[in-house]
């Protein structure tokens, strides 16, 4: 730095306190630019601009001579802080000229000197205007970005062609020496720059995407001269084979306007009654589009991985909002997320292994919390009508109780009847398990004693009823969960038998079916049937204990949508 400036007596009011004999000389604020101290310097300008704005504030330059000295040091502040700025954003110039570890700690000093200013902005934030220095906010940090995005800009516009590359077109030429050059810088940024900035501040990605956006639109602007086939060929390659990062912006952009959307309290749009779901097909058909060769594909599908965990995000807050618009925005993000997970299963083959599995598993998260928002409100409901079953009043007329639960229960899952055919079927059929699930277990809560073998035909009779009715309402509704019919009138069978010996042996062929129906529920059931008596059911509890070990690889292989019992919770 050859520019002279004005020596500050920043030390007026003291102007001993460094003569002290044995006390180290503080450096001034040029000493300190002169050495690249930014850091040290800045602090000095945060003084004197602190100790400035007080007197002002105090009013003390109500007298003619000190208000003369508060221009003159207002002034000085300001002419020391533009050389100081411009030492500061010189350094920063050069990032990508380091050549020695000296060069690199300069440019730390220049890093942390703009976020020492940026917390100085952030400590007079929310201060009304009079009520703050009028040179603040000086903006540093954002200042810093734009100088940053004109560096790569004119490093782009700068970049020459090795002149031992033999070149074909203009194209050839442009592609080559811009690549060449955003390879170089970028890996300058992450041998050199990157250790100069906080972790937080990300320096490595805000590079790349500065890249990114000057190289796309240069090639965005070549694009629109007429090109010979060769050219196209190229151009085309390029983007689909070796520069990928396209797909990610593609993604993104999806998901933000879903966002937007959301927060702006917007409904899904529907189509012949049906919630349409652009995002997923924006998605699918973005993924297809820039695949092109199919062979190639994997060299970009990884980008999945990255927006799926941004949706995965996205789809935590929209489940935790109370807007009016959330059942419907994770109703129509239902029917995406199930089209996503279906193209993934066919198109396994364009995808990493670790990729197709890292997805399909994000999926199933988002998927799984779908399922269980809607079955929670479905239960939350109907809870005061379940509070019948299994009682005396569902003993005297079951028929009845779940009439009730079936008529409110069809009021609730009327909104559902704008899903797609597809996404209907899956979402009632996670319902109707969770419905039967719940009923089974106030059963066996054991709020009523069968105390003889009428009592247990009848309920047994009821039950079977009951299922039926069940069953045929979910089926109608779209559920297509055929196997769970089964499920009351065999635990109604135990009901009627009378012999331990029998129970034993439909109970070991019961645990073949259902190898998730355990000691607890068993023991809950049976515990319904007051003539059983605390021996024989000893004994039979201690009977399936060698079936359970017999079974329990079954039970370690059983598919999550097979289970049921494992949903059941009984204490």
């Amino acid at each position: 730095i050859t520019k002279k400036l004005g020596m500050l007596n920043i030390f007026k009011r003291h102007p001993k306190k460094n003569n002290i004999p044995g006390r180290k000389k503080v450096p001034t604020f040029k000493q300190n630019l002169q050495a690249c101290r930014f850091v040290d310097a800045g602090k000095q300008l945060i003084t004197r601009e602190d100790r400035l704005f007080e007197l002002k504030q105090d009013g003390i330059g109500s007298k003619r001579k000190l208000v003369e000295e508060e221009e003159d040091s207002e002034a000085r502040l300001a002419k020391d802080y533009e050389d100081w700025l411009e030492s500061v954003m010189q350094t920063l110039e050069n990032s990508l000229d380091l050549q020695s570890p000296e060069e690199q700690e300069v440019l730390k000093e220049a890093v942390r000197a703009i976020l020492q200013e940026e917390e100085q902005d952030m400590h007079w934030e929310g201060f009304q205007e009079k009520e703050h220095p009028p040179w603040r906010p000086r903006r540093c940090k954002q200042n810093h970005k734009a100088l940053l995005q004109r560096l790569v800009q004119r490093r782009m516009k700068e970049a020459q062609l090795d002149s031992s590359i033999e070149i074909h077109s203009s194209l050839q030429q442009l592609i080559i020496c811009k690549a060449k050059r955003m390879k170089e810088d970028l890996l300058k940024v992450a041998t050199w720059v990157s250790s100069c900035y906080p972790e937080q501040e990300n320096v490595c990605q805000f590079y790349a995407t500065l890249y990114h956006k000057t190289f796309s639109t240069r090639l965005r602007e070549a694009a629109k001269y007429t090109l010979c086939d060769e050219d196209c060929v190229l151009l085309l390659q390029w983007v689909n084979q070796d520069y990928p990062k396209e797909v990610s912006r593609c993604l993104h952009k999806i998901l933000d306007r879903e966002e937007t959307a959301w927060k702006e309290g917007e409904l899904p749009q529907l189509r012949d009654q049906v919630y349409c779901c652009d995002q997923a097909i924006d998605v699918i058909q973005c993924a297809q589009k820039v695949l092109g060769d199919e062979t190639k594909a994997q060299t970009i599908t990884c980008q999945m991985r990255h927006f799926l965990t941004d949706y995965k995000a996205f789809h935590a807050k929209v489940m935790k909002s109370k807007q009016t618009n959330t059942e419907a925005v994770l109703m129509v993000n239902f029917s995406c997320l199930i089209q996503c997970r279906d193209y993934f299963t066919k198109k396994a083959h364009l995808f990493p292994e670790d990729v197709k599995t890292d997805c399909l598993s994000l999926l199933a998260t988002m998927i799984k919390g779908s399922h269980h928002h809607f079955t929670s409100n479905m239960l939350k409901e109907l809870k005061d009508l379940y509070m019948k079953v299994g009682s005396s009043e569902w003993l005297k007329d079951s028929e009845g109780v779940c009439e009730e639960l079936l008529t409110k229960l069809d009021r609730h899952i009327q909104k559902f009847n704008n899903l797609d055919k597809m996404c209907c079927q899956e979402l009632l059929g996670g319902m109707h398990k969770k419905f039967l699930a719940e009923y089974v277990r106030k059963m066996m809560k054991q709020k009523i004693k069968l105390s003889n073998k009428t009592q247990q035909q009848m309920a047994a009779s009821s039950l079977c009823i009951n299922s039926e009715r069940i069953h045929t309402y979910f089926t109608a509704a779209g559920s297509n969960m055929d196997w769970l019919k089964d499920i009351l009138p065999n635990l109604a069978g135990l009901l009627k038998l009378q012999d331990p010996n029998t129970i034993k042996l439909e109970l070991a062929s019961l645990m073949k079916l259902y190898p998730d129906l355990s000691e607890r529920h068993i023991s809950a059931w049976l515990r319904l049937k007051g003539n059983l008596s605390p021996s024989d059911l000893k004994k039979i509890l201690e009977s399936i204990t060698c079936s359970q070990d017999q079974l329990r690889d079954t039970q370690d292989s059983l598919q999550f949508g097979k289970s049921f019992f494992s949903i059941v919770r009984v204490k």
